[in-house]
């Protein structure tokens, strides 16, 4: 079983993740014993709330990915951009040069907030709407999640540990759900939560397998 991580926070001091240096192998080895071969780090980029060391980040991850390779993990490089207002970054990390994991405000959707991810599109970039269950002002049958996915072609991602909600329920009921994620910032069991939840939804997990077959 090949799988991919598409969301993770485990380039260790770059931005919010918990997991240390030394425990990187540790963690890459809890990846491959629940059989996903690919690992996407997606620091925090342009968030308000998190500090982010961008200087640290191409560095880190080639350190981290030759652990990774060790342990017959596919490291990615990727980033989970914030929308807001303003400003916009000067530097985004594409996953495999294409795809933009995008998160913004939980309660409210920004100013110009479609208009943000139309200028992504606009660009060449593929975007992939982070943990979608945990925006309040979103819903399945909005019309504004219709602009998203339709318009705007975006992939939907939820978290494994909110898969069961009432939330995430609502959207993969729908089918809209193409990516069921870690956003692992450092806990060792949520490789083994991760495949769980995958593998009990067959609708995602036939996505996920397509998706991870395409970039191999």
């Amino acid at each position: 079983m090949n799988l991919i991580d598409i969301h993770s926070h485990l380039l260790p001091g770059v931005d919010d993740s918990k997991l240390g240096r030394f425990s990187v192998s540790k963690m890459m080895r809890a990846y491959a014993s629940a059989g996903i071969g690919c690992v996407c780090f997606t620091p925090h980029i342009n968030d308000p709330y998190v500090n982010t060391k961008m200087d640290m980040i191409e560095r880190t991850f080639e350190k981290v990915a030759k652990k990774a390779e060790k342990e017959g993990i596919r490291a990615v490089l990727g980033c989970e951009l914030y929308i807001r207002e303003s400003p916009e970054p000067q530097k985004i990390y594409p996953l495999l040069g294409k795809y933009v994991l995008c998160e913004t405000n939980v309660d409210f959707a920004p100013a110009g907030y479609l208009d943000s991810l139309r200028r992504l599109k606009d660009k060449g970039y593929e975007i992939i709407i982070a943990h979608v269950e945990r925006y309040n002002w979103l819903s399945a049958d909005s019309e504004m999640f219709s602009v998203m996915t339709g318009e705007l072609g975006c992939l939907i991602q939820v978290n494994a540990r909110a898969v069961g909600s009432e939330r995430a329920q609502s959207y993969c009921r729908k089918g809209a759900v193409d990516f069921i994620a870690s956003d692992n910032h450092g806990n060792f069991d949520y490789p083994a939560l991760l495949l769980e939840k995958i593998v009990g939804n067959p609708r995602v997990y036939q996505k996920m397998s397509r998706f991870a077959q395409n970039i191999n």
